[in-house]
């Protein structure tokens, strides 16, 4: 019962029962036993009963997949999927389509899988793959036969048919893009749509898989170019999120296949492989194979032989074997027999020193005791042929000694022995250790290789005259092979390089045996190119020169890249002007020329005026053809030995050369040159068809003033335009020195700023906010700078220059966290705990990434109550991004800050982000209570606020009230909360109780 239990099943015998009911309780529990496992196996059989589909795309890609002329799918993915879906039994049920329906069909869920579909890391977002490529490719570019395509470089203005929405096709494209050549891609359905383009002659040359190329190139009359690009390994894809357990059944038949465990693999290759040209094999590799062939089996006879009168001669086969196994140790080959079990039955002596291995341990073992796990399963898979099938196996095997690790490359010859009535009871096996002829093979093509690479190679003897040359040679120099043989490299000079230069080159090629340098060739047309040549010699052991081996390659490209290059630093490519880089070096010249010669010179610093506007409300382009316009008038306005730069954006420069001695004189010419910029850049400009009018701002500065310094002359002019633009714009100005004192001052302020931040010579004062009725609610805080050796500067003086250097920000912080630590020193005394503190914030404090996060950490540092901070914001500052200064306002509320906005009315109020704002209060600004009484306008102004505060429900303070007279009309018009010195001057925290006794006299 309790298996009843334990299964979650009730048990029918309840605790009460009594002992003789114990043995209906059996039977019922076995009755209901027998119904659950019915059903169990009922509901498995009904899941074995329904096989699993799968909707498999197909397209036209021979030989890896393909629809036949009977509408039947077929290819090599085709007969894999099959032997995987007839071990996972899996209804298969193929669905022609173009490549790209097929894959927009599979990520839409319409099909399960898709064959032959290279992994990127773009379609791996789209698509899911297993892991174990089931094949792999590369792509290959076809050309017709007569067409010259055999570089890269040959498709220069070509057209090239591709697959469209292929991998190749963008991968193409960004290879040809990094070499700067330009091609048409001419974009096809399918690949045999893409080789009957080139066929037709629509399309130079073809891009597609090597499998799908050699299979049909015969057929459409296209060539290999040798061009080859993009080595890829293929994979059935599915949609994403679906099929995972399809793909893992895949990789299962994958991993069976590469370890030689399922030889239904190599099956498939070898069946498609019969379209492939036969491999070549030399007439003494076959004569050899068939010399161990028929030694292996003369072999195997004599020992059947030898088995069979074992009895009748025993002393003779003795002998005989003795003689065998002499002969077979004396063989270079490895020779030895397996058995059905795969051990190993004889190992000549060749295999067992290869072991490293007496006999005894080698015998009765298979080959996973001596060669590592990649190395058995193969043996093995080529064994079971051999063992199982009966077949004769030829083929080359990589085995990796598990002792030694070095793996070496053997011939293996691997035949069948049978027993009289046929049956196999063994194998004999004879190996050649091939791996030295491999890498001399693999040596000689990669020489051959190289030798045929993309640049230009040619052999000479001692003599120099050419023994050989490569096509890329021939190419370059415009003449064949054959005309070049027998010929020597004089046949390309262009007379450029006199006898001395081939002299010298000549004298170092005999001293280092090495010469590389640029010469210029011609071809055999005429013309004259670059060529970057290197010449090497070759010498015999005994240290004579056999021959000499020169590359060349063709720099036209790089030449002209070079200059490109030369271009683009030197010159500004929008308008074709000198950049800043070559502006500097001609100033520095000018100053030097004039320096020696006495003569003058001016810098003309020219920036348009609005030109901002422009670009941000008629777009970029426009403001390109202004500046291009503008470049070509200033040309028009200079001599031919004057300069014109561009620095950038909308700044120019004009250098004046060969001016008057006599400043003033000079002065006046450069006046002169400057009206005519000025008039000749504010006439109007057709831009896009339309009448566009724009002016310029000019600061004059004097190579005088200068004395020789570049950066000190354009500083100057900077200046100067600056002025003129200060002076209303559409105007010149020239350097004044005055300028540049007020300059040095304020850099020497900012760095005073940056030290009084270091050594804390910052500190608050505080100016009493009186209410009507309750007297002192609060005050604003103030910063003020105690110089060491100034004093007290003012905040007028000191903060701006902080707003403009950025200062401000780290300032603000401090500001902001000594008021919140006076907040707690009140927050102790009841008499000004419920005081609030106000403290201004600049707008680029306000709009830096962290302000929200610093105020509410400077809160939590201290623990002042955020109900007691006010932040008075102006409204310049919330002109700028409404949204942002919202949301950052709304979240400091949150947390129980008040905001109260600054200088109301001074700026540019707006209504309808005004009552959108989290706001708490107005504050008058002091320019309308100065005039109070004396101004009627300024007084409509105080009453306007103040109604509007009340509709918004907001509080209302008046600042810079100094008298009674004014505190009482503010009265009147319904602010009852001042600010001003008639309640006291701004001072330390301790004179605020002074103020406090003042606001209850007054």
């Amino acid at each position: 019962m309790q298996a009843f239990v334990n299964m979650g099943f009730p048990s029918p015998v309840g605790p009460d029962v009594k002992p003789g009911a114990n043995r209906l309780a059996r039977q019922y529990a076995a009755w209901l036993r027998g119904i659950v496992w019915a059903a169990v196996l009922a509901a498995s059989a009904s899941v074995a009963a329904a096989p699993r589909e799968l909707r498999v795309g197909v397209y036209s890609n021979e030989p890896k997949v393909f629809v036949e002329a009977d509408g039947k799918a077929a290819g090599i993915f085709v007969d894999l999927l099959r032997l995987v879906a007839a071990r996972e039994q899996w209804t298969i049920k193929y669905v022609p389509c173009s490549w790209q329906d097929c894959l927009d069909a599979l990520r839409q869920g319409q099909l399960d899988l898709m064959p032959d579909v290279a992994r990127s890391p773009e379609r791996e977002i789209l698509y899911d793959f297993h892991r174990l490529p089931v094949l792999n490719s590369w792509s290959q570019i076809y050309r017709t036969s007569g067409a010259p395509i055999y570089s890269l470089f040959d498709l220069q203005g070509k057209r090239v048919a591709v697959l469209k929405g292929s991998v190749q096709r963008s991968t193409f494209l960004n290879m040809v893009d990094s070499f700067g050549i330009q091609v048409t891609l001419v974009d096809a359905s399918s690949l045999m749509d893409a080789f009957a383009m080139v066929q037709r002659g629509e399309a130079d040359a073809v891009i597609s898989n090597h499998l799908f190329g050699n299979f049909h190139s015969a057929r459409y009359g296209v060539v290999d170019t040798g061009i080859v690009f993009q080595p890829a390994a293929l994979f059935f894809a599915t949609g994403p999120g679906r099929n995972a357990d399809v793909l893992a059944a895949i990789d299962r038949s994958v991993e069976d296949w590469r370890s030689g465990a399922d030889p239904s693999y190599a099956q498939v290759m070898r069946h498609w492989g019969r379209q492939d040209p036969e491999v070549r094999v030399s007439p003494w590799l076959w004569w050899g194979l068939a010399g161990l062939v028929a030694f292996g089996l003369l072999a195997a006879l004599t020992a059947a032989i030898f088995r069979r009168q074992v009895q009748e001669r025993t002393r003779h086969l003795q002998d005989s074997e003795q003689k065998l196994a002499a002969i077979l140790d004396s063989v270079g080959a490895f020779i030895y027999i397996k058995g059905q079990d795969y051990r190993y039955q004889y190992a000549n002596h060749q295999t067992l020193q290869y072991f490293g291995r007496p006999v005894h341990e080698v015998l009765g073992h298979d080959d996973a005791d001596f060669f590592d796990a990649a190395t058995a399963r193969q043996l093995r898979a080529n064994d079971r042929r051999v063992l199982e099938e009966g077949e004769t196996l030829e083929a080359e095997e990589v085995n990796t000694p598990s002792s030694s690790g070095e793996a070496r490359a053997f011939l293996s010859i691997k035949i069948p022995l049978r027993h009289a009535d046929g049956s196999i009871y063994a194998l004999c096996g004879i190996s050649t250790d091939i791996t030295e002829r491999r890498k001399a093979e693999e040596s000689l093509q990669i020489a051959a290789t190289v030798f045929e690479s993309f640049e230009g190679m040619i052999v000479t003897g001692p003599d120099q005259r050419i023994l050989k040359a490569n096509q890329a040679y021939a190419r370059l120099t415009g003449y064949t092979v054959d005309e070049l043989v027998g010929q020597t490299p004089r046949l390309l000079h262009s007379g450029r390089q006199d006898a001395s230069f081939y002299a010298a080159l000549k004298n170092i090629l005999h001293a280092t045996g090495m010469w590389q340098g640029e010469v210029w060739n011609r071809r055999k047309d005429g013309t004259e190119y670059p060529a970057w040549i290197t010449i090497t010699t070759v010498r015999s052991p005994r240290g004579e020169i056999t021959h000499y081996v020169g590359t060349q390659t063709d720099i036209s490209g790089r030449k002209a890249a070079e200059e490109e290059i030369r271009l683009l630093a030197f010159y500004d490519p929008l308008t074709g002007l000198p950049n800043r880089r070559l502006m500097n070096d001609r100033l520095q010249h000018s100053l030097a020329a004039c320096a020696r010669s006495g003569a003058g010179g001016a810098l003309l610093f020219v920036d348009l005026d609005n030109f901002k506007d422009l670009n941000d409300t008629q777009g970029h382009e426009l403001g390109d053809q202004l500046l291009r316009q503008v470049a070509a008038r200033l040309g028009g306005c200079v001599r031919m030995g004057d300069t014109v730069a561009r620095l950038g954006g909308d700044e120019f420069v004009v250098l004046l050369e060969g001016l008057s001695p006599q400043a003033h004189e000079a002065a006046g010419q450069a006046e002169t040159v400057g009206r005519t910029v000025l008039q000749a850049l504010s006439q109007n400009y057709q831009l896009d068809g339309h009448t566009h009018h724009s002016s310029c701002s000019i600061g004059i500065a004097l190579y005088a003033d200068a004395r020789g310094s570049v950066d000190e002359l354009l500083k100057h002019g900077d200046m100067a335009m600056y002025q003129a633009k200060g002076a209303g714009r559409n105007t010149l100005r020239f350097f004044d020195p005055r300028t540049q004192a007020n300059v040095t001052a304020r850099t020497l302020l900012e760095a005073g700023l940056r030290e009084g931040l270091r050594e804390g010579q910052f500190l608050l004062h505080y100016q009493a906010q009186i209410h009507q009725q309750q007297g002192i609610v609060g005050a604003e805080a103030l910063v003020r700078w105690q110089h060491p050796q100034r004093g007290l500067v003012s905040p007028a003086e000191f903060i701006p220059v902080a707003e403009a250097s950025g200062l401000i920000v780290p300032l603000g912080v401090w500001i902001l966290r000594t008021a919140c630590q006076q907040l707690v020193e009140w927050a102790r005394d009841p008499q000004t705990a419920h005081w609030t503190l106000a403290v201004n914030v600049s707008a680029r404090q306000f709009r830096h990434s962290h302000f929200v996060d610093e105020v509410l950490g400077v809160l939590e540092e201290t623990g002042a109550n955020p109900r007691r901070l006010k932040l008075e914001l102006t409204e310049t500052l919330l002109l700028d991004d409404v949204e942002d200064t919202i949301q950052r306002m709304d979240t400091l509320r949150a947390a129980g800050l008040g905001f109260s906005l600054d200088d109301f009315g001074t700026g540019y109020s707006s209504l309808s982000y005004l009552k959108r704002l989290p706001l708490d209060q107005l504050k008058i600004d002091q320019s309308f209570v100065r005039d109070l009484l004396t101004d009627a306008n300024d007084a409509s102004i105080a009453r306007t606020i103040v109604t509007l505060a009340r509709s918004l429900d907001l509080g209302v303070i008046a600042e810079g009230v100094e008298t009674l007279e004014q505190r009482d009309m503010l009265a009147g018009l319904g602010c009852h909360t001042w600010q001003g010195y008639l309640f006291g001057r701004p001072g330390p925290a301790d004179a605020l109780r002074q103020a406090v006794a003042s606001a209850a006299t007054l």
